[in-house]
């Protein structure tokens, strides 16, 4: 039986109203008047200011510092050496003429959520309503899900029964086509295609068909492009580019353990399902263990062979393992932005230009 899931107009002015109120604000600042005293809290200014994860990441950018020697950095050394890394780096930048940043501020959270290196104004919460409402109004569009994020980021699923596609000869495999919204702190204004798949109302948002639209400004210039992508999309029911050839592709692949791994710890860090619990939607541990039995030994394998180890899950099942759980609930804590980069996942996960498995042939040795 078919579904479609939409929420209420209740729901939706209780969201359009929690987003005004989670309005981040923008500063700019000296980089000299900055300084990292940990890597959760920058002295602005002489004044301390909790620092979120994801600005904290931006600063290294800034300073040139890439993340994963951070990591190690910080391991061996700890995170008083950290510190005093960042800063001299800090300092050798703003003297090459590196000047100034942009703060990005949560009032909500009452932290730092990103910071940019080149100052650019944000799309406001209001702005973001009020042009997803005309883009939802134009296409005859309904919404499917709406969350507000603690720093600030918005994130809207819309489709519509009149949208629908199938894949020929494939049952079961009937979609609703519809766009979805992003505004974010740190990215900005994102326009992607969504897809509802009917049998299990599962969402996927295709952001990695190359489709997606961001809008830095809405100057008329960018407004024009993306309403007439938007056109383009609208023309093909928003089906993206590619997209029946790689389910078919997706329906008859096995996914390697690697991938299966990465779906895997994708739920597990996103959410608080537990190990075993995660088993219904990704069947890693007991793909693990049917190895284990015929005694191949997963845990001494190197990334590379767990990329040519075969399981019994095809990629197209993975793929909806992962949006089932995003889109449902399923009785375990996950925050509504999480879920959405959960369906942003699979889409990557299908999307990929060669599966693992894909180049498998039969061989008479």
């Amino acid at each position: 039986m078919k579904k479609f899931e939409t929420i209420s107009q209740e729901l939706w002015d209780a969201r359009s109203k929690e987003a005004l109120e989670r309005q981040p604000l923008r500063k700019e600042v000296s980089l000299r008047t900055i300084e990292l005293a940990h890597s959760d809290t920058l002295i602005v200014s002489g004044k301390p200011v909790r620092l979120a994860t994801q600005a904290f990441k931006d600063l290294c950018k800034i300073v040139g510092l890439p993340i994963g020697f951070d990591k190690t950095f910080t391991g061996t050394f700890g995170e008083g050496a950290r510190q005093q890394l960042v800063n001299k780096l800090k300092t050798v930048a703003a003297s090459k003429g590196n000047t100034s940043v942009s703060l990005v501020f949560s009032p909500f959270t009452k932290e730092i959520v990103s910071i940019q290196k080149d100052p650019r104004e944000i799309v406001s919460n209001k702005t973001f309503l009020d042009t997803t409402t005309r883009i939802v109004d134009r296409y005859g569009l309904e919404i499917n899900s709406f969350s507000v994020n603690a720093d600030g980021r918005l994130a809207i699923n819309a489709s519509s029964p009149k949208n629908e596609f199938g894949i020929k000869g494939l049952p079961n495999e009937d979609h609703y086509g519809g766009v979805s919204f992003l505004n974010s702190p740190d990215g900005g204004f994102e326009v992607s295609p969504f897809l509802y798949r009917l049998v299990c109302a599962n969402g996927m948002i295709g952001k990695s068909f190359e489709e997606t639209m961001k809008l830095g400004s809405m100057d008329p210039g960018s407004v024009e492009t993306m309403w007439n992508q938007l056109n383009e999309l609208a023309r093909r029911n928003f089906r993206p580019i590619g997209f029946e050839s790689q389910i078919r592709k997706a329906i008859s692949t096995p996914a390697s353990l690697a991938e299966l791994g990465d779906a895997h710890y994708s739920i597990l860090s996103l959410s608080d399902v537990r190990l075993r619990e995660a088993e219904a939607w990704v069947p890693y541990h007991e793909t693990q263990d049917a190895f284990h039995r015929s005694k191949i030994d997963t845990v001494t394998m190197t990334p590379g062979q767990r990329k040519c180890a075969k399981t019994g899950t095809s990629i197209w099942d993975l793929v909806n393992g992962i949006t089932h759980f995003a889109t449902h609930d399923n009785g375990f804590k996950i925050d509504e932005y999480d879920r959405r980069r959960l369906q942003v996942e699979a889409s990557k996960i299908l999307s990929k230009k060669t599966y693992d498995m894909e180049n498998l042939v039969a061989s008479p040795f």
